[in-house]
Order: structure tokens, then C-alpha cells, then sequence
């Protein structure tokens, strides 16, 4: 051997052992043995090293890529398990949720109606005590609301008269501006039937009154209601000027349009009280003005025919809007 082969030799011998040592880093340290030991692989002694080799790369290259597809479609499952599950739990809650408005709902829907069966049921209560005489034209028993209006002011604690005595009514109406109005009245049973057809007729025949409201909107004041020109009824009062009780304390009297139609008393002197004040210029019956009553009067004459007495005619004092039934 010539030195020139000894030199290629060595210089071979030197590739090959770098690259052993090169291979052995690039493996961490592990031999092909050590590999094989850790994987569990067998070598085949008669296999050129390079072919073992590479096969043994190729089977960790394709193990890697077989465990990283695996761990891939893990991930993928889980991730879809994962969105099945949200998604499973959205649907839920939103049954959840449609559930408890269906509830609320329903239960909103049973409040509703038990409030209106409640309302229906006094509707109904009413109307089975309710006489109608025409449309918007009845009378009623004293309802709940009608007496905490009343209480304390028309009927005062100290009051002698049954509620069982006296009824509500509600009427229509023409007013000053000719225009239709509701009114209404309390007034002993005895008369409601009576002033029901009275105000109908009145009604029907545009008959002008200025207001009709309980006496109470006017604090239970009797005056106050006459110079407001108010047609009012029951108020348990005295005559004015006297102890003795009024027939509207019983509600068996109305004033119709008080202050065109005023209450006039005489003392001794000849000397007369005009009541309400301010309406001494109707207390002249012989002028000519609106809204006198008289005997020509529709008033008169449909109160009249219903057997009642006018104030008009009494002899010791006039009350020209005064009608009275016992």
C-alpha cells in the first residue's frame, strides 16, 4: 500500500468517524442500539447499517406522523365533543329559558284572568243588583267605592239612614253647552225608579242642567253645591236655619239647578233671605230668565206626575229648586 491509499484510508476512516460521532449527537447520545432497546425494535446484524438506518428513521418518522395525526384526531374529537357539548348546553338553556317564560307566562296568563274573573265576578255581582232602566240610565246598591267616597261627608259616622236604604244612580244629561254629560245621584230606594224615568224624559227632551255630581265633590258643603248650580240629592244634613233633619237627609229630596231656582225665607220685618248668595236676582219668579222652574216647567210637570211636591208651593218659604217624596 502506497502512502497515497494510506492517507485516503485514514482520511476515510476519519469521515467515518466523524460522522459516527456526528450521527450519535444528532441522536442525542443514543446508539442504534440504545434506540433499538427503547423502542423495542430488532436489528438485523446482516443488514447494511444505512438501510437499518434509514428504515429506523422512517418507522419513527412514520410513528411520529401515525401518533401526531393520532393526537390530531384526539384533539379534533375532544374539540368536537367539546362543541357538541356547548352547543348541547345552549340548547338546553335556551329550552331552559323558553321553559321559564312559558312559566311566567302562564303564569302571567292566570294572574290576568284571575283578575279579571275577580273583576268579572264584581261586574257580575253588580249587575245582578243593578236596575237599567234605559242605556246608561240604572240604579245599584251603595258599592264599596261609591262609600268610601261618601263616607265621612254626605254620610257622616253619626248617620241614622241604611246604606240598605239607599241606591246610586247614574243618569245622562244636557248641560249649559248642550253637550251630553253623566251625572250622578244617591237617593232612597223609594224615589229611584222614579228619578231614573224623571232624568230620562228630561234627557230625551234636551232639557239643559248645569251639573249633576254628589254633593260630596263639593266637601258635603250644601252651599257651596247651590252656587255651583249643582242638581244633587241625599245629603244627611238639617234644614238650614233649623235642628230638624232636611228629606235629603233620607234621600227623598233633590235640588234641580239651585242657583237659577234659589231658597227664600221671610222674616218679620217682610225682609226675605235669598239662599244661595248671588242669586237674589232669580228670587223674582215673575221675571223672564233661563233655567226658571215653574209650573209651565218640564221639571215640574214630569216630577209632578211622578207624585212628587214641589217647593214652589209652600206657603212660609219658597224652594223653587226643591222636590220632595215621602
Amino acid at each position: 500500500m502506497n502512502k497515497k491509499n494510506i492517507k485516503d484510508f485514514i482520511l476515510l476512516a476519519a469521515v467515518i468517524i466523524l460522522a459516527a460521532i456526528g450521527a450519535r449527537f444528532l441522536a442525542k447520545g443514543e446508539t442504534l442500539t440504545d434506540y433499538a432497546i427503547k423502542t423495542g425494535r430488532e436489528i438485523n446484524p446482516s443488514s447494511d447499517s444505512g438501510k437499518e438506518i434509514a428504515a429506523v428513521a422512517g418507522d419513527s418518522g412514520e410513528t411520529a406522523a401515525e401518533d401526531a395525526a393520532g393526537e390530531a384526531a384526539t384533539a379534533a374529537t375532544t374539540i368536537e365533543a367539546a362543541t357538541a357539548q356547548v352547543t348541547t348546553s345552549e340548547v338546553t338553556a335556551a329550552e331552559v329559558s323558553t321553559e321559564d317564560a312559558t312559566v311566567e307566562a302562564a303564569a302571567d296568563t292566570s294572574l290576568e284572568a284571575s283578575s279579571d274573573e275577580g273583576k268579572d265576578t264584581e261586574v257580575a255581582a253588580a249587575s245582578l243588583d243593578r236596575v237599567t232602566y234605559m242605556d246608561d240610565f240604572y240604579y245599584e246598591p251603595i258599592s264599596d267605592e261609591v262609600f268610601h267616597r261618601i263616607s265621612g261627608i254626605s254620610y257622616p259616622v253619626n248617620c241614622k239612614v241604611s246604606l240598605d236604604e239607599l241606591r246610586y244612580l247614574k243618569v245622562l244629561y244636557v248641560d249649559f253647552e248642550g253637550e251630553t254629560k253623566e251625572g250622578e245621584l244617591i237617593c232612597n230606594e223609594k224615589i229611584a225608579q222614579d228619578l231614573l224615568e224623571i232624568f230620562y224624559g228630561l234627557y230625551q227632551s234636551d232639557y239643559q242642567i248645569e251639573s249633576i255630581k254628589l254633593v260630596d265633590e263639593f266637601g258635603g258643603d250644601d252651599t257651596a253645591s247651590m252656587l255651583a248650580n249643582n242638581t244633587s240629592c241625599f245629603n244627611y244634613r238639617v234644614v238650614e236655619g233649623t235642628t230638624r233633619l232636611s228629606n235629603h237627609a233620607y234621600g227623598l229630596a233633590i235640588d234641580l239647578n239651585p242657583f237659577y231656582n234659589p231658597y227664600i225665607t221671610y222674616n218679620k220685618d217682610m225682609t226675605v233671605n235669598v239662599s244661595p248668595k248671588g242669586s237674589e236676582a232669580y228670587a223674582d219668579r215673575d221675571a223672564d230668565f233661563p233655567y226658571k222652574i215653574d209650573e209651565n216647567d218640564l221639571a215640574y210637570k214630569l216630577f209632578k206626575e211622578h207624585g212628587f211636591k214641589w217647593g214652589g208651593n209652600w206657603n212660609n218659604s219658597k224652594d223653587y229648586q226643591h222636590f220632595e217624596k215621602k
